[in-house]
């Protein structure tokens, strides 16, 4: 089967459906991110990939800095600085650092380590931007689809039972690994993580952004750090 790209996935997706909301949580991102970083800040993006986000955010906000760190794919876009990990990054040094479409991969260890890292490395007026996927809801019934046209499957990790249990907010059983699938992920429990470590200022809902978020697909949390002792 054809290696399938991630912008292929996303933003230039066959599927009009998963395009289009690919392109909207891509437009709210940067329109966030664009508003929250100070003039001449740093923005870092955590699980950066090819760097897109990165690059359109310059071409909205030239005078930022643009930071990438992902550890399984390299920058393909000159203008982006890569860091090899976020122990490599100064304290208080970050004014914007964003978490897009990686937390749903993470284990729970990796998610508690990416907390202390970013309280260590925002600075004292900056922000943690986190967005992840709505697994439950009507939203559930499309993603579904669409990953069966995409694997020119009927087959799919979520039985009819996942799927109408996740329709109706019901909890669906996470796989032990979850590097390749959002199975069972929940926005609402990560949420809750966060707020352990972190003042939730704002949460914005795609691509129906005033609509419930049963109704969307994407999730996105504007973070402030704790007072620091």
């Amino acid at each position: 089967m054809r290696e399938i790209s991630y912008e292929e996935q996303t933003v230039r997706s066959g599927n009009p459906l998963a395009r289009f909301a690919h392109r909207t949580r891509m437009r709210m991102g940067i329109d966030l991110v664009a508003e929250l970083c100070a003039k001449s800040g740093t923005v870092l993006d955590f699980g950066a990939g090819p760097g897109l986000f990165l690059h359109l955010l310059g071409e909205v906000r030239p005078d930022i800095t643009l930071v990438g760190h992902d550890p399984y794919m390299a920058p393909t876009f000159p203008e982006l600085k890569y860091a090899e990990s976020l122990d490599s990054v100064a304290s208080h040094s970050v004014d914007v650092l964003t978490a897009f479409e990686v937390c749903e991969h993470l284990y729970d260890e990796e998610v508690d380590t990416l907390l202390k890292d970013a309280s260590r490395i925002l600075d004292r007026n900056g922000a943690l931007v986190i967005s992840v996927p709505i697994m439950y809801g009507l939203a559930i019934v499309p993603k579904v689809s669409n990953w069966m046209i995409r694997s020119r499957s009927l087959r799919s990790e979520y039985r009819p039972s996942d799927v109408l249990k996740a329709m109706v907010g019901m909890r669906v059983s996470r796989p032990q690994n979850p590097r390749t699938t959002h199975k069972g992920f929940d926005f609402r429990e990560l949420r809750e993580v966060v707020r352990e470590r972190f003042h939730i200022d704002a949460v914005h809902l795609s691509p129906v952004r005033h609509a419930p978020w049963w109704l969307n697909s994407q999730c996105f949390m504007i973070c402030r750090p704790k007072a620091r002792g």
